[in-house]
């Protein structure tokens, strides 16, 4: 996937978020834009580097956010950690990789709920998200695990 596409879909989801937001499903539903890293980190065995997911991070919090800080924050960090560590490492180690995405939504959660007023239950979404970001995880590591095995 090219940079350009990566960003037509972030600003895609977006969208989405937007509509989430207004319907109010959003506290039950996972985070799309982590859901996306996700998926990036997957897709290519090359991962971007650490700029990009600042970048992604920034472009959210441009939209979603009163303060450029909390998606700019947790996806440096995402991208920190990916570009430190070791992909087949990443791509076998399941448990220590939803309670990664566990930890990282429920920070991501607490800094939106420092940073914005404008979230209604976003008590709630501390607890539910993650989880559910945990869940979709899970899904994509059962359905791509066959492919990473091959590269062993």
């Amino acid at each position: 996937m090219i940079e350009p596409i990566r960003f037509l879909a972030l600003f895609g989801l977006i969208c989405i978020n937007y509509i989430f937001l207004s319907t109010s499903i959003w506290v039950w539903t996972p985070d799309l834009f982590v859901v996306f890293i996700l998926f990036l980190t997957t897709l290519k065995s090359k991962l971007p580097n650490t700029y990009s997911f600042i970048l992604y991070g920034f472009a959210i919090d441009l939209f979603f956010s009163n303060q450029s800080l909390p998606y700019t924050i947790t996806f440096f960090l995402i991208g920190a950690y990916l570009s430190f560590s070791n992909i087949k490492w990443i791509q076998r180690s399941l448990l220590e990789q939803l309670l990664m995405i566990m930890l990282v939504s429920f920070f991501l959660n607490i800094l939106l709920n420092l940073t914005n007023d404008y979230y209604l239950n976003i008590e709630a979404r501390i607890i539910i998200n993650p989880l559910m970001n945990a869940l979709i995880w899970a899904g994509i590591f059962m359905t791509q695990r066959h492919k990473w095995l091959k590269n062993f």
